[in-house]
């Protein structure tokens, strides 16, 4: 145990040497600011901050700031000298601001891991899981959310509860404050996103919707709907686990018919019941390498299935808006013409990162083509009374995508040039991935 004159002799050692580092801090003895013997709070947020410009712009420097702030959380005699726990409250504190403004926990993960690291996304997961702890999260919140925690939980196990993030008494390791500080400097300039879900603040405030009664002739059910998905995604599952090409395409055919059936069938039974369009917002994460690429396979397919994308590059995530069903399908479709284009990619044997870019911004421009034209020959056959319909499902698509996105623009980016070889081979996969136009049997 340190005495008490150690302690101030080492708040003191502590002082000096901040001095000495950084002409920003200077200690200050003010009326309510000040622990007798040591440094101020401010004085403590100003070693902080500076750590923190060291632990994103130059880590491997960060040592001596490390062992100050180490020292100081050693003797800290109240928490609000304690670095430690002074990273640790803001940040948790700056997790429920976040969730306030249109974050949901698996996009601010995602998203830390974009603009960090993988060490980041993993200290920042376990404090995500601290807060929910501390607001008794899964308890209160609406089940999709829950499961966002579930899935944390699983992905990144953590041990200690608070003290798990950075341990008490001086014993950070400096991978630790590296990780914290990091994301202390992010959550500052995060900025806000789309509010698609109740942030946590509302949570019980709101009055439960009533179930709408079905009617005869009435939208399908929720069970008929999940039998329907279910066997959409055995048909995925089989175009995805097949060598053969030919089989693929079947399967993939097979399952893009029966989407754009059981879309359009919604569509006008909903219609003709006198029902609004339900509308909603889902955001797909979309991983390195070659992100931007990914999401345009994401946005062609969506524009197949009548939903709108944008993409947001500072989250890597691309949001959808549509009807549910047509968002649900969505997912399901990008993820499994994803997989076989990854499947197509390692096989042609080239790795380089000009012809996997080259291949995936093919696959995607032909995939968009030949889905597109799938799709409108499927819509074709329903004969013209479609027609108003769909238009009036767009147009709620439409408000619904301007409430969220009131400001955004569309814009071109520059195209780079692009490997001929990638092209040629990316093209080539989209053929033989992509569904044929036509009605098969469910």
């Amino acid at each position: 145990m340190v005495g008490m004159g150690s302690r101030s002799r080492q708040q003191r050692d502590a002082r000096r040497r901040a001095t000495a580092r950084s002409t920003r801090v200077t200690p200050r003895q003010e009326s309510g600011d000040a622990v007798e013997g040591g440094l101020a709070p401010s004085d403590v947020i100003e070693l902080i901050d500076l750590a923190a410009r060291y632990a994103v712009d130059a880590p491997g420097s960060i040592g001596p700031h490390v062992q100050l702030l180490n020292e100081l959380a050693a003797t800290a005699t109240a928490p609000d000298v304690d670095p430690a726990a002074l990273v640790v409250d803001e940040v948790l504190a700056r997790v429920t601001t976040a969730f306030e403004h249109g974050w949901q926990p698996l996009d601010l993960v995602h998203a830390t891991g974009r603009q960090t690291s993988r060490q980041g996304a993993a200290w920042l997961a376990h404090a995500v899981q601290v807060e929910a702890e501390r607001s008794q999260a899964l308890t209160r919140a609406p089940q999709a959310w829950a499961d966002q925690l579930r899935t944390l939980s699983h992905r990144h196990r953590h041990r200690g509860g608070v003290e798990g993030l950075l341990p008490p008494g001086g014993a950070v390791t400096a991978d630790a404050w590296i990780a914290a500080l990091v994301v202390l400097d992010l959550l500052h300039r995060l900025p806000r996103i789309e509010q698609l879900v109740t942030p946590p603040s509302r949570w019980g405030t709101q009055s439960p919707q009533r179930p709408r009664s079905p009617r005869a002739g009435s939208a399908p059910s929720d069970a008929d709907r999940a039998k329907t998905l279910v066997k959409i995604r055995a048909l995925l599952a089989k175009a995805e686990s097949t060598e053969f090409a030919a089989e693929a395409e079947a399967f993939t055919a097979k399952a893009q018919d029966l989407m754009t059936r059981h879309s359009i069938d919604e569509a006008l039974l909903a219609d003709g019941t006198g029902e609004s369009f339900d509308v909603r917002g889902r955001r797909v994460l979309i991983d390195q390498p070659y992100a931007l690429e990914k999401a345009t396979l994401l946005h062609v397919v969506a524009e197949a299935n009548r939903v709108r994308a944008i993409w947001n590059s500072f989250a890597s995530s691309v949001t959808l808006v549509g009807v549910p069903t047509d968002v649900d399908q969505t997912d399901m479709l990008f993820t499994s013409t994803l997989v076989q284009a990854t499947r197509a990619m390692t096989q042609a044997h080239l790795s380089s990162a000009p012809f996997r870019r080259a291949f995936l911004h093919a696959f995607a421009v032909r995939i968009g083509e030949r889905l597109t034209a799938s799709t409108d020959e499927a819509v074709a056959s329903y004969g013209s009374a479609l027609v108003p319909v769909l238009e009036r499902q767009e147009a709620a698509i439409a408000e619904e995508y301007d409430r969220l996105f009131p400001h955004v623009t569309t814009g071109s980016r520059r195209q780079r040039q692009l490997d001929a070889r990638g092209w040629d081979a990316g093209t080539r996969a989209a053929d033989a991935a992509v569904l044929p136009a036509g009605r098969l049997d469910a």
